[in-house]
């Protein structure tokens, strides 16, 4: 049997189990997704029970020999799980709801078929395949045709899906689908052929050096799917970065403004706030922040400011005033809406906005101690006290 390099077995298995860890995780919300995780589940499964340690400790637990039918059993039961995905893709989350479970409990019948199989060999304290006679030929049957069919049925639906891809991205995945499907085929035929030779004594080349192969090609398919999931989990904790990322840079005009005008604040219960993702938390405070602007923006005049100033930190500077006056008592600006405090609509101008809210805070500081009228003051200069706040 062929065996790799250790470095190239551990990467291809790190990104297997690395990318299911973080799909749980992360990427589970819609039906899609929660059945492509259960799909890797099994897949890593599979992999995992070709490693020696993890089948000596199953063959320990539940007996010698157990744990290869085992993993070829985890195999059907992931291609079960495909089928139901790429049901879900091709006709819609609505129209055939119970296929997981259906496809499932069909899977339950090949893989038992294989445990009971492989229980002489396994008496005998050998492998199914060296044990050899009808009970190999139909392990391989077995094991091979639900694999076959529902490879079939994955490239037809994927080369249905492909022409109404919206996307050169979704194109692109079809077509990794279609080739990987393509490629199980043809080795699940090859799977039954050496089931059929060995029965009858003859040798094959084909089958033996696939028989040979066959752990790592296995290894490197499900990491092939593994690579093929793991984008989304990339494009989503990106997402999640940026969010994040404007969410901090946005949290200083958030607390000020807020501060000021605490009714726009919409309450949540403590779980409902940790079951916001990054981006509705970042939203959140974007609408928030938004709807203070219209209240403050009603308690200052529209001559108050730096006409030399740029435009955002101008707006920051009579942001921060507005709330000075709000907080003093000050009535608002009768029939006096200049919406010259508006950033804009755009999250990437509220991001503007907060780059200068530092700066802006000093200077509103500085012109609110000169106790200017439109605050109350006196409107002769001489009898204003400029550094009082």
């Amino acid at each position: 049997m062929y065996t790799p390099p250790g470095f190239v077995s551990w990467s291809l298995l790190a990104l297997i189990w690395g990318t299911t860890a973080l799909r749980l995780v992360f990427v589970r919300s819609t039906v899609a997704e929660r059945r492509i995780n259960a799909a890797l589940v099994f897949a890593s499964l599979s992999v995992a029970l070709r490693r020696q340690w993890v089948r000596d400790i199953v063959d320990g637990v539940f007996g010698a020999g157990i744990s290869s039918p085992l993993g070829n059993a985890c195999i059907i039961f992931t291609a079960a799980s495909l089928i139901s995905l790429f049901s879900v893709w091709a006709f819609g989350p609505d129209r055939f709801r119970r296929i997981h479970a259906v496809t499932l409990a069909v899977a339950v019948l090949p893989a038992a078929a294989l445990i009971v199989l492989s229980g002489p060999a396994r008496a005998q304290g050998v492998g199914v395949k060296a044990a050899g006679g009808w009970q190999y030929t139909a392990f391989c049957i077995a094991y091979a045709l639900p694999i076959l069919l529902a490879a079939l049925l994955i490239a037809g639906i994927s080369i249905r899906s492909v022409r109404a891809a919206a996307s050169g991205r979704d194109r692109w995945v079809f077509a990794a689908v279609i080739t990987l499907s393509v490629f199980e085929v043809v080795s699940m035929v090859v799977v039954m052929i050496d089931g059929v030779m060995r029965t009858s004594a003859a040798d094959d080349a084909v089958t033996e050096s696939h028989a040979e192969a066959g752990v790592f090609l296995r290894l490197l398919v499900v990491a092939a799917g593994a690579l093929i999931a793991l984008g989304p989990v990339l494009r989503m904790l990106l997402r999640r970065y940026r969010s994040g990322l404007t969410a901090r840079r946005l949290l200083p005009v958030w607390r000020t403004l807020t501060a000021a005008v605490p009714e726009v604040v919409f309450e949540l219960r403590p779980e409902d706030r940790r079951a916001l993702s990054a981006r509705a938390r970042r939203d959140r405070m974007e609408v928030e922040i938004r709807d203070a602007i219209l209240v403050v923006d009603r308690y200052l005049p529209g001559d108050v400011g730096d006409p030399a100033a740029s435009p955002v930190r101008a707006a920051a500077t009579r942001l921060h005033l507005a709330c000075l006056a709000r907080a003093a008592g000050h009535p608002p600006v009768t029939g006096m809406h200049s919406g010259s405090s508006q950033p804009g609509g755009e999250p990437w101008e509220l991001a503007r906005l907060a780059d200068h809210w530092r700066d802006a805070e000093h200077v509103a500081a500085e012109l609110w101690a000169r106790r200017l009228p439109q605050f109350g003051g006196p409107a002769d200069p001489s009898a204003r006290v400029p550094a009082q706040v």
